[in-house]
């Protein structure tokens, strides 16, 4: 892949990837060419951290639908449950705030559910299609010293230094990974998540190994969301997928960023770090 030559500037968080870029007014609508940039950088670092970005909700959802076709957060919301983020259902809502906009108690339901976002994994990989990009924004932070930080993992690395034996193995590999796998894995004592099978719900189905398209470069596509490999034992699968899980997030191939401002936002490609 060539260099990139373009007006942004871009901090390496990690010698493989991740960089806070420097450069870009999200005050207006950006330029095509600025958004070329941004898809450039996220090619060849994977992560990238704008600080005191300052979007609104607006302009958050006119951002990311200059990056691609945007999902749609409705199937996600319980019925009955007020959408903080109203009218735009684009977005997401990640925080630990309840509907009347207080913090959520550890014994909740919501909370137990929301503990399985604390494991690596890929968003949207218990869909049939991937994610492309994902943009995580700071409405309100926590106060200092009390933790937050967003951890990435860098699966083409991670693959690359794989034995060669090893990448043989696993060429072929499908995985089906399950919301439900991932959310009794973080929680297992609720009594909720006990009575729900994952193999009575739908799974996504992907290959394990995928190439980043943007850069050319094999990665894995694994996360805590893999419930199983496609004709394989189900003990024997979890075993390959424990190991490279295992693998894919040791320290070397991990960073953590800490969030600094209210209105700082990280975009990252979905298909190539892990992330919780």
């Amino acid at each position: 892949m060539a260099p990139i030559e373009a007006q942004l500037i871009y901090e390496p968080l990690h010698p493989t990837f991740g960089a806070e870029c420097h450069g870009v007014d999200f005050s207006r609508a950006l330029p095509p060419e600025v958004v070329e940039e941004i898809r450039l950088g996220l090619a060849q670092y994977g992560v990238l951290v704008f600080r005191q970005a300052q979007l609104d909700d607006a302009r958050h959802v006119a951002f990311a639908a200059q990056l691609g076709e945007l999902d749609d957060s409705t199937p996600y919301i319980k019925a009955g449950r007020k959408h903080r983020l109203a009218p735009y259902t684009e977005l997401f809502d990640v925080s630990n705030l309840d509907d009347d906009g207080n913090v959520v108690s550890t014994d909740s339901l919501r909370y137990q559910l929301g503990l399985g976002n604390c494991l690596f994994h890929v968003d949207s990989a218990f869909n049939p299609h991937r994610a492309g990009y994902s943009i995580l924004r700071a409405h309100k932070l926590p106060p200092k010293g009390t933790g937050g930080a967003t951890a990435f993992a860098d699966t083409r690395k991670a693959y690359a230094n794989l034995s060669e034996a090893t990448k043989d193995e696993i060429k072929d590999y499908v995985v089906h990974h399950s919301l439900w796998h991932s959310r009794r894995l973080a929680a297992p004592d609720c009594e909720f998540l006990k009575t729900m099978d994952p193999e009575k719900h739908f799974m996504g189905r992907h290959a394990l190994v995928q190439i980043h398209e943007p850069s050319g470069r094999k990665n894995l596509y694994i996360a805590h969301h893999a419930h199983h490999i496609e004709g394989l034992p189900k003990e024997d699968g979890q075993k390959i997928i424990q190991s490279l899980l295992g693998h894919a997030t040791q320290d070397k191939y991990t960073f953590e960023v800490e969030w600094e401002n209210d209105g700082d936002i990280i975009i990252w490609v979905e298909y190539s770090p892990l992330w919780n």
